[in-house]
């Protein structure tokens, strides 16, 4: 049996229903787009490709992407949000964030490598970047990716409505997150 693909892995990955199936059955074309760009070329931003140390596997990806969400909640409920600057609408307040996503092949979960890639990143995104926090957009039925988040002392922050789908906001605060501070 041949290793799977780098494009069957992450392909795994968006069609897990409790991560990403509900969005690549819905939103197939607007994903491809979003997977296939040079993301937040200008920043610097984009998903880096995750290797088990021990095999070289590709097994995830973990990054910062650009994350727009309208500044106000509106009166007629959630605040909507969007995956990159260029699909924000003009003549809207908008709050402009950075989003730290990961997708992993389910074969790996519950074996800590999201957890110790989100953490990285995080680290990154305080350390280097020097931000202050960066979010996560977890669908709610996502119990995996909600406890990645919860182990890297991100917090339940409302939620945003981005691509057709209603979404939890979870802030990661960037300030005392080592150990011991």
């Amino acid at each position: 049996m041949s290793a799977p693909s780098d494009a069957e892995v992450i392909g795994r990955s968006l069609s897990e229903p409790e991560a990403f199936g509900l969005i690549y059955d819905r939103h197939a074309a607007t994903l491809l787009r979003f997977l296939g760009r040079r993301a937040g070329a200008q920043l610097a931003l984009g998903y880096l490709a995750v290797l088990r140390k021990e095999d070289g596997a590709l097994i995830g990806r973990c990054g910062l992407m650009d994350m727009v969400v309208e500044s106000v909640e509106p009166e007629h409920g959630i605040r909507r949000g969007w995956f990159g600057r260029e699909q924000a609408p003009a003549g809207v307040a908008l709050t402009f964030e950075t989003e730290l996503g990961y997708t992993f092949d389910p074969a790996v979960w519950g074996q800590g490598f999201a957890t110790e890639a989100a953490c990285c990143v995080r680290d990154y995104a305080r350390d280097v970047l020097r931000w202050p926090y960066v979010v996560s957009a977890i669908l709610p039925q996502n119990g995996p990716s909600r406890r990645v988040a919860e182990r890297g002392g991100a917090h339940a922050a409302g939620q945003m409505h981005v691509v057709g789908l209603t979404w939890d906001r979870w802030v990661w605060p960037l300030h005392d997150t080592r150990i011991g501070h």
